[in-house]
């Protein structure tokens, strides 16, 4: 340990499983800094009031090359017991963070791709009749995005490829909030360092209406290029346009 300094890593684990610490680790990064380890355990109690999940801090092994001197890991889960109900007479679960944001990506990304309402936004933003031919293809795994300088990063929910007449013509990064949920100021920053190269899509999805209907709304950042094509042998959507016309 340099000095006093406490120098903790935040594993996948505590990531995935508690939303207070994914918010922490957009804003200031993987690597947290506290006076002491006393401090270290009172973020991670902290974090597991506010959070889904518990997590704890956890001794660097030996072996480990890190500089690190302990790890923020998720904390057991406890063991779920069968309810007492038969199971035809329906159990009861309660919904976590990631299961509640995932929900709103599922209803944004699954089903045909042409009609669910990234399509039309796409077809909105590129100023499409309802007649062009479309096609999109959906990245559920995008790479994140990092900002020298910033701590942390973004990582988008999906990214776009568009396509007209086989030919691709735009791309984007999605970020999907499901209900409530807002941008982080960190995040924000991220993402609006991604849209100088690729636009982003900020899609709001409001699941109060649900099974009947949901709503979405939307903010881009970053402008969309129709005039040049992503590599040199596609056509921009003004070539297509032209061809089409012949």
């Amino acid at each position: 340990m340099a000095g006093d300094e406490f120098r903790v890593e935040v594993k996948a684990s505590a990531i995935d499983r508690n939303s207070a610490v994914a918010e922490l680790v957009a804003s200031a990064g993987e690597r947290l800094s506290y006076g002491g380890e006393g401090d270290a355990r009172a973020d991670a109690a902290e974090l597991t009031r506010r959070g889904e999940s518990p997590v704890r801090i956890q001794a660097v092994a030996p072996q480990d090359d890190t500089d690190a001197d302990a790890y923020l890991v998720a904390g057991s889960r406890t063991r779920a017991s069968i309810p007492a109900a038969a199971p035809d007479d329906g159990w009861q679960f309660g919904v976590d963070a990631s299961q509640y944001g995932a929900l709103g990506e599922a209803l944004l990304t699954a089903g045909d791709g042409t009609a669910r309402p990234l399509a039309l936004y796409v077809r909105h933003d590129l100023e499409l009749d309802p007649e062009t031919s479309l096609s999109i293809d959906v990245d559920e795994s995008p790479q994140a995005v990092t900002k020298p300088g910033t701590p942390g990063r973004w990582q988008p929910d999906c990214a776009l490829s568009v396509a007209v007449a086989g030919r691709t013509v735009a791309r984007y990064r999605c970020e999907i909030k499901t209900g409530g949920g807002s941008l982080e100021r960190s995040q924000r920053e991220l993402i609006e360092y991604a849209a100088r190269e690729t636009p982003v899509i900020y899609a709001r999805v409001d699941v109060s209406g649900l099974p009947r209907e949901y709503e979405v709304s939307f903010e881009q950042f970053g402008e969309t290029s129709r005039d040049t094509p992503t590599d040199a042998a596609q056509r921009s959507l003004e070539d297509w346009s032209d061809r089409s016309d012949e």
